[in-house]
């Protein structure tokens, strides 16, 4: 590759990182904080009135902390002053990634269990 076409390819990174970071809606510490609010088994509702309240002119919208929850928010590490920090991001966007997993998981055990339950009661 000539200079030409690492410079293009550089430049579409930059730009796509910043669409990105703009459709995103929520600054990384929102991201950060809408993660721990989940783990700690907090509603989404809960989440978005409670930064509504910290912060009136956040631009975070109910609908952008649902978006958020289940951990499809990508924040890059341009966006953080210290690596510590992008490293506590990648650990919680993983922990909420399990979380999920686990509750869908759970969810889909007990629909089995009722279906298992109405199955035998019907045919009793």
């Amino acid at each position: 590759m000539n200079s030409e076409q690492k410079k293009y390819i550089k430049q579409k990174a930059e730009r796509r990182e910043n669409k990105k970071k703009d459709r995103r809606g929520a600054s990384p510490k929102e991201v950060i904080y809408i993660f721990e609010k989940i783990l700690e088994g907090w509603k989404t509702i809960r989440i978005y009135n409670t930064i509504i309240q910290t912060n009136p002119s956040s631009q975070v919208t109910k609908k952008i902390v649902e978006n958020v929850s289940t951990g499809n928010s990508k924040i890059y590490p341009s966006e953080f002053a210290e690596d510590a920090e992008y490293n506590n991001y990648k650990e919680l966007r993983e922990k909420v990634y399990t979380f999920h997993k686990e509750n869908k998981l759970k969810k889909r055990e007990t629909i089995n269990n009722l279906e298992i339950d109405m199955i035998s009661n019907f045919s009793s």
